[in-house]
């Protein structure tokens, strides 16, 4: 059994530096180039590349990893799929993202505003310096660009054809996807970044969910 996990938009692999899955078999599925206009399920079959579809697997998704998940799924069938802090359709896409969407806010993200914003991002989870540090520097590299172009995607996402089994992990204090649909495993106190500061707590319900 294979384990795939998808990190979240402007993040890569060390999104899951301090998740523990020592003993199963992981590949970590880092973003491909997201070109202008791309939606979640062309980036899905991208990435779809780099999955043995043919072996057995899990593919678990953290926030866009999430949802690219469930579009990769249709097209991989794994054994099951993993959500954390993500949701399953637009009809899950919390208010205040619904609003951004009409208001076209994703546009606006580039590399000053994404400076300029930055010491606002505490909407993500209040974490450490070093966490802090982290997640800017994943962002910066991943580029404000490649960010804007997921963004504009996750808003237009329309949910995915996968009927399969999911298994739902969440904060309950997530402010950027707030708990307002029913999940299988609940996180106390975890934010939206949950997988680096409650990492012990994801990584027992990721093993729970895998071995379920």
């Amino acid at each position: 059994m294979t384990i795939y996990l998808l990190p979240g938009v402007g993040t890569d692999q060390r999104l899951f530096d301090r998740i523990d899955l020592a003993g199963y078999n992981t590949v970590y599925l880092n973003w491909p180039p997201f070109a202008k206009g791309c939606t979640l399920p062309s980036i899905a079959e991208l990435m779809a590349e780099k999955v043995k579809k043919d072996e057995a697997h899990i593919l678990v998704g953290v926030s866009m990893g999430g949802m690219v998940a469930q579009e990769l799924a249709a097209i991989t069938k794994p054994e099951k799929v993993i959500l954390i802090s993500s949701w399953t359709g637009p009809h899950e896409r919390p208010p205040h993202l619904n609003v951004a969407k009409k208001l076209a806010l994703p546009n606006l993200i580039n590399h000053f505003t994404m400076w300029a914003t930055w010491p606002f991002k505490r909407v993500l989870g209040d974490r450490d310096r070093k966490t802090d540090q982290l997640l800017y520097r994943m962002a910066c590299e991943e580029s404000a660009t490649k960010i804007r172009h997921g963004a504009q995607a996750i808003m237009h996402w329309k949910g995915s054809p996968w009927k399969g089994p999911v298994v739902r992990i969440h904060g309950d204090k997530d402010v950027v996807t707030p708990l307002r649909f029913p999940v299988d495993h609940v996180v106390k106190g975890g934010p939206h970044i949950m997988v680096l500061t409650k990492p012990k707590e994801v990584s027992d319900l990721i093993r729970k969910a895998i071995n379920a």
